[in-house]
Formats: C-alpha cells, sequence, structure tokens
C-alpha cells in the first residue's frame, strides 16, 4: 500500500481534542494510520499513513473533521540499507 505523509496545523484544536480522535483513527478501516510527530509547538503534527490513495485520506480527514495542510505520497529510505524501500 501507499506511504503518505499527512501535515496538520491546527493551532486552535485543544490538544484533549486531537487525542480524542486517536482511537478512532487507530481502529480505521480504510487506511493504516502508522505514526505521528509532533512538532515542539503540538500545533504541528506529521503524519505517516498507509492508505490505498490520497483521496482515501482527504475523506478520512472531513470524517473525523481534522483539517490538513498537505498530504504527499512518500517513500521510505532506510539509512543502513542506503536503497528505496517499496512495502
Amino acid at each position: 500500500m501507499p506511504h503518505y505523509l499527512s501535515i496538520h496545523d491546527e493551532p486552535s484544536v485543544p490538544k484533549e481534542q486531537v487525542q480524542s480522535r486517536w482511537t478512532n483513527l487507530a481502529q480505521e478501516s480504510r487506511a493504516v494510520w502508522v505514526k505521528t510527530w509532533h512538532a515542539q509547538d503540538l500545533t504541528r503534527r506529521f503524519c505517516w499513513w498507509d492508505a490505498p490513495d490520497e483521496g482515501t485520506l482527504e475523506q478520512i480527514f472531513r470524517d473525523y473533521e481534522i483539517a490538513w495542510t498537505e498530504i504527499m505520497p512518500v517513500r521510505l529510505t532506510i539509512p543502513s540499507e542506503w536503497r528505496w524501500r517499496e512495502d
């Protein structure tokens, strides 16, 4: 399944609201939420998803009322292997 990075910047959304979405997102069947990195200010999040396509992620974010600024397809590079990894 293709990998995607989604970028979310929601400074007006309380941390508790962001956290309350996690249980639902972890159980989402249309795509797999792999992990999230938080910027130091905790309002920006960078999320790794495995999904069939970008449109699926857009629909998931709409369904859960999650704002996003960008969704981009990405590939994983593993330094110890020094090659592109296609999972």
